[in-house]
């Protein structure tokens, strides 16, 4: 197994490097709700033009499934990249074949060049070695810097890096030294804290988790599945059917473990807050925790001594459904000596926008590549780097 290369393992002069990125971002009315990805993405990108290199950027944007979609074009990002590198970004709309050549021959070093989303061709899901060559065609390095993309077994993350000499970004590098150093040998009472609106894609972690932790806080619309699976009433709330299995078999793997797991106590409805759990009704819908809730799960952080979050409490984007989330990103911020490591797109937006995010330990910009990671501390995408 050799050891992973990083860019100042290279030698970019006059060479064509075709760069992941995961600039996949929220954008609402044309305009970016969150540029942590691309703001990430800019040391990469400087560091290859400071090394006499070209940047030609390449990236997934939403799901167009196979097809061209104006909706999910990557011309939506150029302004924005360009603003965050303070350079000009040439635009090419399509990001394979002769289009890609005659940009890349056009312009000069120096200059970034963002290729269209890889989504509107079926060979970036599908892991095709053919699409992979097409991409590798006009370039003689590949670096992968996204992290966010890199449990994907596709073909820009996988198969690309068994055709050009690759290596990883400024970004991948800082993720894995952090990720590595907090979370590899962390230090305990570990407490996990798992949101968000759905556990499907969180079932092996959260059965992984209990291994490592000593208690596995419950919150957002899994938590209601939970409840669900217990026989309590959720009124209308959001939950899935599919997981009610499941969710015995984690409790008995937890109890097997000695991890506690932390169900809300009392929660926050339409119209009303703190209502304790078993006096909900069938009309009711459960959008945040309530505060006997948060007022448990500030005392399991008072007990701890790492911290790893992953999905939002409730409904966040919608006030006042924020206020869990929001109260529980203020606590851990305030405790200094606390390992606190958060990821996931919808988790470091509800920290960024209330400014609760200065004393975390780390906050990584994958969602499911986070997740992913925390099962086995490794990535699709940082494997085949190492093969």
């Amino acid at each position: 197994m050799q050891k992973i290369k990083k860019i100042n393992n290279f030698n970019l002069t006059d060479k064509k490097v075709l760069v992941r990125l995961d600039l996949n971002i929220p954008f609402e009315n044309n305009k970016v709700l969150d540029d942590t990805r691309i703001k990430a993405s800019i040391p990469t990108l400087n560091e290859i033009i400071k090394r006499k290199g070209m940047p030609i950027v390449i990236s997934h944007f939403g799901r167009p499934n196979g097809k061209i979609d104006k909706n999910f074009s990557l011309i939506k990002v150029k302004k924005s990249l360009s603003k965050h590198a303070q350079k000009k970004v040439i635009f090419c709309n399509d990001c394979i074949g002769p289009k890609v050549k005659e940009t890349i021959e056009k312009y000069k070093f120096g200059q970034i060049i963002l290729l269209e989303n890889l989504r509107f061709h079926h060979g970036e899901k599908k892991n095709d070695v053919k699409f992979a060559k097409k991409l590798a065609k006009n370039c003689d390095v590949y670096i992968n810097d996204a992290f966010s993309a890199s449990h994907r077994k596709h073909a820009s993350i996988d198969k690309i890096a068994k055709l050009l000499p690759s290596g990883i970004g400024k970004n991948m590098e800082k993720e894995i030294f952090n990720l590595n150093k907090l979370l590899k040998k962390p230090k305990k009472p570990i407490t996990a804290v798992i949101g968000g609106a759905k556990m499907g894609n969180k079932i092996n972690l959260i059965n992984n988790l209990i291994k490592k932790c000593n208690y596995l806080i419950i919150g957002g619309g899994v938590a209601n599945t939970f409840l669900k699976s217990n026989k309590i009433n959720i009124g209308n709330s959001i939950y899935e059917e599919t997981q009610l299995k499941n969710v015995a078999k984690i409790e008995k793997n937890a109890k097997k473990n000695n991890c506690k797991i932390i169900y809300p106590i009392d929660v926050t409805i339409s119209n009303k807050n703190n209502i304790n759990i078993l006096d909900l009704k069938n009309n009711h819908q459960i959008f945040d925790l309530g505060k006997n809730t948060m007022q448990l799960i500030f005392n399991i952080v008072d007990i701890s001594k790492t911290i790893i979050w992953s999905g939002p409490l409730g409904f966040f984007e919608k006030k006042p459904f924020d206020k869990g989330t929001n109260k529980l990103a203020s606590y851990i911020n305030s405790k200094k000596k606390i390992i606190s490591v958060a990821g996931g797109g919808d988790t470091i937006s509800a920290l960024k926008k209330n400014k609760k995010f200065n004393n975390f330990s780390y906050l990584s910009t994958g969602g499911g590549a986070f997740l992913s990671w925390l099962e086995d501390y490794s990535l699709v995408g940082i494997d085949v780097l190492k093969n």
